[in-house]
C-alpha cells in the first residue's frame, strides 16, 4: 500500500501540467483577423446545398467523424466518404412551434 502511495505521489506533478493544457480550442487559438502572425486569414468557403438527408446520406455510406451542439438548436455533423466532406445540421422537434419531426439542412464543402 505505501508503495503504491508513493508512485502515486511521485506522479501527480507531472500529472497538473498536463491537465493546464486541457482547454477549448477558443481559449488559445487566435481569432481570424487579430493581428497576430498566427492568426489565419477569413477565407471565403463555397457551401453547396445538399438535397439529401441526413439520414439518407449515413444509409449510404457516409460516416460522422464530428459532432457538436449547434447553437443549443440542434447538433452539426461532419460527414465523411471517399475523401467528399458534408456538414449537416439536425434539428430536433420542438413542440412549441408546428415542426413536429426532425429535420436536416446539408451542405457540401
Amino acid at each position: 500500500m505505501s508503495n503504491r502511495l508513493a508512485v502515486f505521489s511521485a506522479l501527480c506533478p507531472l500529472l497538473f501540467p498536463v491537465c493546464a493544457f486541457a482547454q477549448s480550442s477558443q481559449d488559445w487559438l487566435p481569432e481570424s483577423g487579430v493581428k497576430s502572425p498566427y492568426s489565419p486569414l477569413a477565407v471565403p468557403t463555397e457551401l453547396h446545398p445538399v438535397t439529401a438527408s441526413l439520414s439518407s446520406l449515413l444509409k449510404t455510406g457516409y460516416r460522422i467523424t464530428t459532432t457538436t451542439n449547434y447553437a443549443g438548436s440542434g447538433a452539426l455533423f461532419t460527414l465523411e466518404k471517399r475523401g467528399q466532406t458534408i456538414l449537416c445540421v439536425l434539428t430536433p422537434p420542438n413542440p412549441q412551434t408546428d415542426q413536429n419531426v426532425p429535420t436536416s439542412r446539408c451542405w457540401s464543402l
